[in-house]
């Protein structure tokens, strides 16, 4: 793999002064590695209320690559995405969980990817036989729902809910997302796919978290489904009622 470009790496955190350690220590690796040394990690604490901020702080000081923004109150993480993006001033902007639901030693790879054939680059669970032990109805929620979404908007997207991806940072700047929650995750994908980017999933085992801090639950995933049903049905009226509107006018 030839050296990368500049990435801005961007981990959403809530209350996760615990398991901080050990994610610093395996992003510590991951930008040690001679093609990710232009990286930086932009952590973005969305209004912790334990020492997450602090720590976050602490370790910024002896680690220039780190940088760190916050909310002082807890917004979604589709809000802490949206402060990253802007902050972000990478050509290339990645995005991953603080739990490392999949394993960032991977964003390489996605990062790679963007540009040759891809806007946007996602982790996508795979088949069946590649979920990680621990994982619980929300990921086979998320499966059922793929087809829905193929049919509604007639693209097979199957990677709605992984954090784990990378972007164009031009595409993902006309994006224009709204959703606070975890819904935003999904958002993106299916306003890119509206919008005619082109969007690569790679298939990888997902890791089950340590703790249940941040974690996307069976009711968090049955919410953002809702809401991007909602969001993707009011797309596709509104498009019919444009071809219908240009029709008559013809």
């Amino acid at each position: 793999m030839a050296h990368l470009p500049a990435v801005t790496v961007i981990v959403p955190c809530l209350n996760e002064e615990a398991s901080l350690p050990a994610l610093i220590e395996r992003l510590s690796a991951l930008h040690d590695r001679r093609l990710t040394r232009a990286w930086r990690f932009l952590f973005v604490d969305d209004g912790s209320a334990d020492g997450t901020f602090a720590t976050l702080l602490r370790t910024a000081r002896d680690a220039p690559w780190i940088e760190v923004v916050r909310h002082q109150e807890h917004l979604g993480i589709g809000a802490a995405l949206r402060t990253g993006f802007a902050h972000a001033g990478a050509p290339i902007v990645c995005t991953m969980d603080s739990g490392c639901t999949y394993p960032p030693e991977r964003l390489p790879e996605l990062a790679a990817l963007v540009g040759r054939d891809a806007a946007i680059v996602t982790a996508s669970r795979g088949s069946a036989g590649d979920r990680a032990p621990g994982a619980d109805d929300a990921a086979a929620l998320n499966r059922a729902m793929a087809p829905v979404y193929a049919r509604l908007i007639g693209h097979d997207v199957s990677a709605l809910t992984c954090l784990l991806r990378a972007y164009d940072r031009a595409v993902i700047r006309r994006l224009r997302v709204r959703a606070n929650g975890f819904s935003a995750v999904g958002e993106i994908l299916l306003q890119a796919v509206r919008a005619g980017y082109p969007v690569r999933e790679v298939p990888m085992r997902g890791d089950a978290r340590r703790s249940d801090v941040g974690r996307l639950t069976t009711g968090d995933a049955l919410r953002a489904h809702l809401h991007l049903l909602m969001l993707t049905t009011v797309a596709a009226g509104t498009r019919q009622v444009r071809h219908a509107m240009g029709r008559r006018l013809s």
